[in-house]
């Protein structure tokens, strides 16, 4: 259905003379891209707000969206699977930061949060080999996640100066996931290249 939405959507504009049909593929991609997100993060609002995690919701969306477009990592195989990975994703770090919030002591959070900081820091964002990216746009997509990277950071210390342990677990936790979502990428795509290398 996404594509077929996304394909009608192209093709009207190519007919337009709005775009050419040779970026086609480009502009496909892109659209598809944007309902997807659109469509996870709607629905991770719409459910978080029936069952009541609605700000715990904004604040995964704040903290886990814009850094992990920047830093990449793990790519589900399909929009579909993308769309349930995220949403469990978002998921778990809502109910485990309102357990967390009563069970697990704050410097424990605190440490994981910084070493999920630095490993995003240093290792994003991801460089893979299978879809390599321009050296100047993993440079910019580097400056961007430093900034949000920075604003997060202070996102959470306002939040733990206002005591507000469900939002900063749910920040913290996010956080974690970008930097899982990097090293799980990293592992995978060894695990490619040596079975590459060993069919030579």
């Amino acid at each position: 259905m996404l594509k077929s939405v996304s394909e009608c959507i192209v093709e009207r504009l190519i007919k337009k003379e709005i775009i050419s049909r040779e970026r086609k593929a480009v502009y496909l991609y892109g659209c598809e891209l944007l309902f997807s997100t659109a469509f996870t993060v709607i629905s991770i609002l719409a459910i978080s707000f029936l069952t009541g995690y609605f700000v715990q919701a904004v604040a995964f969306l704040l903290a886990f969206m814009p850094i992990r477009t920047v830093a990449s990592g793990y790519h589900a195989s399909s929009y579909r699977n993308c769309f349930l990975l995220t949403n469990l994703v978002a998921f778990f770090c809502m109910i485990a930061g309102r357990i967390g919030s009563e069970g697990i002591p704050a410097w424990l959070m605190w440490t994981v949060f910084t070493a999920a900081q630095c490993a995003i820091w240093f290792r994003g964002p991801f460089r893979s080999k299978i879809h390599p990216l321009k050296e100047e746009l993993i440079e910019r997509n580097r400056i961007h996640m430093h900034r949000m990277q920075v604003l997060e950071v202070l996102l959470a210390v306002l939040f733990m100066i206002t005591d507000c342990r469900v939002i900063l677990n749910t920040i913290i936790l996010a956080t974690i996931m970008v930097a899982l979502m990097i090293y799980i990428a990293e592992k995978e795509e060894y695990k490619n290249a040596g079975n590459v290398s060993g069919a030579d």
